[in-house]
């Protein structure tokens, strides 16, 4: 099969499309015939080196952690799990670095659920592993319920127009942070304000929230206190010093602070399927790029400013007619 390989950690010129085996199953996995992946800020992170430290498996390895395709072989506890040849599929990959960037993967069966009827694979693959993040920071640690008041800074990210869909059809009203140029587009999602960052800091309002979602790291926990209710939970995407110890210090404290990593959650992934199904949750899409521009994808990824989700298409023979969605 055809496969992008990561040979060596450095720049995205060492992404390379490869003609490599493709892999064996176990009785609990199912192999997909993957059409389209997605590339997440992970990815570049893990091709950098910048997670050596907490992922120390040896190169060569495939990328990409999103999947979206069509089951080909099936195992046999999978089988008995109801899985059968041909069924569409979306997968948050179970590998240490993921293995989407790829012709066929095999993934644990408790990692797939059954693809959206109404999502293309573009759109499903978009799904995963963003928006499980979204999902795990604003219900698993910031608990919320209906009414209650969420910020969302990063609003137009790949985690952050998941994150306001996600807090608006589970009842919360939602301020989004984002440029002003993409103010239209996350209220069409479902925010109920906008703040442009550039002309406010958000940490600076004279409001308060139930949550604090920072999508993209930009804040820290002791800037965004001032606007915590006073049992309120303040969630970042990325580790630092001052958020590890205060996610220690917190838990002994009324207002929280958490960091939020996203791992392969078949329930979750329940969740966000039949909340897609329920046209209550969709992927925005930045720029679908062939496998083979992959290293184009990474570098737009790397620039920023991404609005959505960047996807790659695997297989060019998708059975899915349904155009994805359009900005």
């Amino acid at each position: 099969m055809q496969a992008v390989v990561l040979e060596q950690y450095g720049s995205e010129e060492n992404l390379k499309l490869n003609s490599i085996s493709r892999p064996k199953i176990t009785a609990d996995q199912v192999l997909i015939r993957v059409h389209a992946a997605s590339v997440n800020p992970i990815d570049w992170k893990i091709r950098q080196g910048m997670l050596k430290w907490i992922l120390p498996e040896q190169l060569p390895a495939v990328l990409g952690f999103d999947v979206a395709g069509e089951i080909t072989e099936v195992g046999y506890t999978a089988k008995q799990q109801g899985w059968n040849i041909g069924d569409p599929v979306m997968a948050f990959s179970d590998k240490t670095f993921g293995g989407g960037y790829a012709e066929y993967i095999a993934v644990d069966s408790k990692v797939i659920v059954t693809k959206p009827e109404n999502c293309s694979y573009d759109e499903a693959a978009g799904i995963p592993l963003a928006a499980t993040t979204a999902w795990k920071a604003l219900v698993k640690l910031g608990k919320l319920h209906a009414g209650d008041d969420v910020l969302i800074n990063g609003a137009s990210g790949g985690v952050g127009t998941f994150a306001v869909q996600i807090a608006k059809a589970l009842g919360a009203k939602v301020t989004a942070v984002c440029s002003s140029d993409n103010h239209a587009l996350v209220r069409d999602l479902g925010a109920d304000e906008t703040i442009d960052y550039h002309a406010t800091p958000f940490t600076r309002i004279g409001r308060s929230f139930d949550i604090v979602f920072d999508a993209v790291s930009k804040s820290t926990f002791h800037e965004c206190r001032r606007i915590l209710k006073p049992e309120g939970h303040y969630i970042a995407t990325l580790p630092s010093v001052e958020s590890v110890g205060m996610t220690m210090i917190s838990k002994f404290q009324k207002q929280s602070c958490h960091v939020v990593l996203a791992r392969p959650d078949g329930d979750i992934l329940k969740s966000l399927a039949a909340l897609a199904n329920e046209g209550k949750l969709r992927t925005v899409i930045d720029t679908v790029f062939p496998l083979n521009e992959v290293t184009a994808a990474h570098r737009k990824s790397e620039g920023g400013h991404v609005v959505g989700k960047i996807v790659l298409h695997v297989s060019n023979d998708i059975p899915d007619t349904k155009s994805h969605s359009e900005l």
